[in-house]
């Protein structure tokens, strides 16, 4: 496996000042594979003055490649989704991820399919994978509803992120991880969460993730679900947490880092 620092914890989402050199620094010493980078902040840093080339040459100085870029917003509005894609495409041709995530807003209609489509081939154009986040906050949200979409849409390039806190605190089954074939999987994204203390779904996940192995989620069965397939990809750490916001940024990706792996390579899990 791969491990990539997932940058939304510190996002600008969060009013926050935009910090991705500071957090690829962190990555970098905690001794991250790669980093994903959100694009609110990336536009953030450039409105500041500091535009995508400079992220790529700390990026290079850190010897820290960008895995996912976060993300693209998809809709039936089709001047929105070029807008939000245009954002991308001009990105992704100077920090050069492997994946771009990409989410789903509103019904997933044949608008839709034809909006996500269109951008599946435009980044498939730039050897960038896409992959379709489902969200239980969402009208697509599980690997049922997903794979549905990937199914219409029909492209190639259109994989699945394969989401642990959304996979359990979502309508998806065991089963539709059963049957979610390989080639399906864009990459994982990883969290654990502790007890639910309010219906609030989205404030759990945006501000109550803990650390993987310090919640309620089977993550075990998880890795196992996903290593018996043959996976060996990238594995994104998503920890979205008011608590870990306030901390130290070091700490934070060696705690992130170190409670991953310890998952991830269990001296028990066989290779597929």
């Amino acid at each position: 496996m791969r491990f990539s620092f997932n940058t939304f914890n510190h996002s600008t989402y969060y009013d926050l000042a935009p910090s991705l050199p500071a957090q690829i620094r962190a990555a970098a010493e905690a001794g991250y594979d790669c980093i994903g980078l959100d694009l609110l902040s990336v536009l953030a840093h450039e409105r500041d003055g500091l535009p995508p080339r400079a992220l790529a040459d700390v990026l290079a100085e850190h010897e820290l490649p960008c895995y996912e870029l976060v993300s693209l917003s998809i809709s039936a509005d089709r001047d929105a989704t070029l807008r939000s894609l245009g954002h991308i495409l001009r990105t992704v041709e100077v920090l050069r991820p492997s994946e771009v995530l990409c989410v789903v807003t509103g019904e997933p209609d044949a608008a839709v399919v034809t909006n996500t489509a269109e951008c599946a081939a435009a980044l498939a154009r730039e050897s960038v994978g896409l992959s379709l986040e489902f969200l239980p906050t969402r009208d697509v949200d599980s690997i049922a509803a997903a794979t549905t979409l990937l199914d219409r849409v029909g492209h190639p390039n259109l994989r699945l992120v394969v989401e642990s806190w959304h996979f359990f605190r979502g309508p998806s089954t065991w089963q539709d991880m059963d049957e979610l074939p390989l080639e399906r999987f864009g990459f994982v994204q990883f969290a654990d969460a502790p007890e639910q203390v309010s219906d609030d779904i989205h404030q759990e996940s945006m501000q109550r993730r803990v650390l993987p192995g310090e919640g309620v989620f089977d993550l075990r069965r998880f890795c196992d679900a996903v290593t018996g397939k043959g996976y060996d990809g990238v594995v994104s750490v998503e920890v979205l947490s008011e608590r870990w916001r306030a901390a130290d940024l070091g700490e934070f990706a060696r705690a992130t880092l170190r409670s991953t792996r310890d998952l991830w390579q269990q001296p028990d899990r066989a290779p597929a």
